[in-house]
């Protein structure tokens, strides 16, 4: 399956926005850990299917090359900003939380999946003609 119209992308980000936001809430007031824990991973699985299934307008529905995160460089530049911000408030933001060593591993995840994304549109212009 390959998401390509723009309507369909922003409805699957609605969708994991408000679903994560929905289970999120009640896990963290039973259990910080718990809640904290289910954001990371449901948020880097909705990225892994993003990244796998979304494709530009021009893209073929063939299997992407294994590195390749977004159909545009500029994609790759947008997505990695917006998790370095991510990652880094989170981290900084680490020492104030219940759980330090949790929150510390959960903003290095998103600082590597912003790096992955930097990655990605690097070679996106490497081998773009």
């Amino acid at each position: 399956m390959r998401i390509k119209e723009p309507s369909a992308q922003v409805g699957y980000l609605l969708v994991v926005v408000i679903g994560v936001t929905l289970t999120v809430i009640p896990l963290m007031v039973v259990n910080f850990d718990l809640g904290f824990a289910w954001a990371v991973v449901s948020l880097i699985a909705a990225v892994a299917v993003a990244a796998r299934t979304f494709r530009g307008r021009e893209e073929s529905d063939a299997p992407r090359p294994w590195w390749k995160m977004t159909s545009t460089r500029a994609g790759g530049i947008v997505l990695s900003a917006l998790f370095l911000i991510q990652g880094v408030v989170t981290s900084l933001g680490a020492l104030q939380s219940p759980n330090p060593p949790l929150v510390f591993v959960g903003g290095a995840t998103w600082l590597t999946v912003a790096a992955l994304y930097l990655s990605s549109a690097i070679r996106n212009r490497a081998v773009s003609p």
